[in-house]
């Protein structure tokens, strides 16, 4: 059975909508910013990717607006999109048609708002708590559309998106659906998750005065993640399914892999990483050399990127160098959740255009990091398979691979 992609939505620091990202990445925008939405003056890192421009009032009543939180928000915009691209699919039935979404954080503007207002012995809102909760973005688009099918949310950190849309996957090659709604969506670019993440030494604190060259994977100065924000959303069918209705078809999603280093909350781990890609080479009925593009994880830590490298060397041995591979992250920041939904919008549209974007700000690549990541300037490649890697927190990782149709 094959499942394909039939529909996109995407809202991200470069761009809201698929035509508006992709013209954006390929020219290599920044989205990398000075923090706007609150004082990040006390702060060591003092830069997001940001989203501009997003008003959720065109889309959402004022109930709605004030029963979700920003996630949800972002979740809904890039569903509207995918479903709009994907055409109608009123001929399904209702309890056939899934949600399958991740979420590191979920609702953690709400959190922390209710928080410091339970402090300051104030009330706090009704819908505190369906707000907060990571399965509300899931659960409003499937309200919001009449999905009545399984409804799924996974928050395995940084892998979220990916795990999200390999459940997606197994959703309907088991028969439990004929459509999936699948991706990831973040909205954390708050004061307590900065500074979580400060205390962890993760985050770029040496570029606050040059944002736009702060996300730098697999450069020799780069000095930690940049946090971001954003929304990416898949529509998933069957082949067969999709052709009977005169759908397009942007790609076949051919593989996933997963896989827990279960061996250290924080710090990556190449046999992890190497089980997950090949685990979704397997699953995906194809050969290692088969594989022509690999969106990165690539979050641009000292660690993370060199540790990637080195799992790509060793599971392709020398075919490594045959790939063309790059990072959507050092447009757009690290969108945890988001990013490996963001970042399978990328790879398939690398299939769908012949184009792979670039890692932006590699003009000296750390001596560990010797792969092809696409510095600075798009390039044109014919790309049969791709493959979108998430490696997070907690041990996950997880691989999905994308064939052409």
């Amino acid at each position: 059975m094959r499942i394909v992609v039939t529909g996109m939505g995407v809202v991200s620091p470069i761009g809201t909508g698929i035509d508006q990202f992709w013209n954006a990445a390929i020219k290599g925008t920044s989205g990398i910013n000075v923090i706007q939405c609150f004082d990040a003056s006390g702060l060591r890192s003092r830069i997001a990717g940001q989203i501009t421009g997003f008003d959720p009032a065109t889309f959402l009543t004022a109930k709605q607006l004030e029963q979700t939180d920003r996630f949800t928000q972002l979740a809904l915009c890039a569903a509207d999109q995918a479903l709009t691209d994907a055409g109608s699919l009123k001929h399904y039935e209702p309890r056939r048609l899934a949600v399958s979404l991740g979420s590191g954080m979920g609702g953690f503007s709400t959190f922390e708002s209710s928080a410091a207002r339970k402090f300051q012995n104030k009330s706090i809102p009704p819908f505190t708590v369906p707000r907060i909760m990571a399965n509300s973005a899931a659960a409003w688009i499937a309200t919001k559309h009449g999905f009545k099918g399984a409804n799924l949310t996974c928050s395995t950190a940084c892998s979220s998106g990916a795990n999200a849309i390999g459940m997606g996957l197994d959703l309907l090659r088991t028969g439990k659906a004929d459509v999936v709604v699948a991706g990831g969506t973040e909205a954390c670019v708050l004061p307590l998750t900065i500074a979580g993440f400060e205390a962890l030494h993760a985050l770029s604190t040496g570029f606050n005065t040059d944002p736009a060259h702060a996300s730098r994977p697999f450069a020799q100065r780069r000095d930690g993640f940049v946090i971001g924000e954003g929304a990416g959303i898949l529509i998933l069918e069957k082949e067969e399914q999709a052709q009977q209705r005169g759908a397009k078809i942007y790609a076949q999603i051919a593989g996933y892999g997963c896989a827990c280093d279960a061996a250290h909350i924080v710090a990556p781990d190449i046999s992890g990483q190497v089980a997950a890609m090949q685990t979704a080479i397997e699953d995906a009925g194809i050969a290692p050399d088969q594989i022509d593009y690999i969106n990165a994880h690539a979050t641009s830590t000292p660690l993370g990127d060199v540790i990637e490298t080195k799992a790509i060397k060793q599971l392709f041995g020398l075919h490594a160098e045959e790939i063309s591979i790059s990072a959507t992250k050092s447009m757009i920041g690290h969108t945890i959740g988001a990013s490996a939904a963001i970042g399978s919008i990328a790879t398939i549209m690398a299939l769908h255009t012949s184009m792979i974007h670039p890692t932006i700000n590699l003009d000296e690549a750390d001596s560990e990091c010797d792969l092809n990541y696409t510095p600075n300037h798009a390039v044109q490649r014919q790309v049969q398979a791709g493959m979108c890697n998430a490696f997070g927190f907690g041990g996950n990782n997880a691989s999905i691979v994308f064939t052409t149709p």
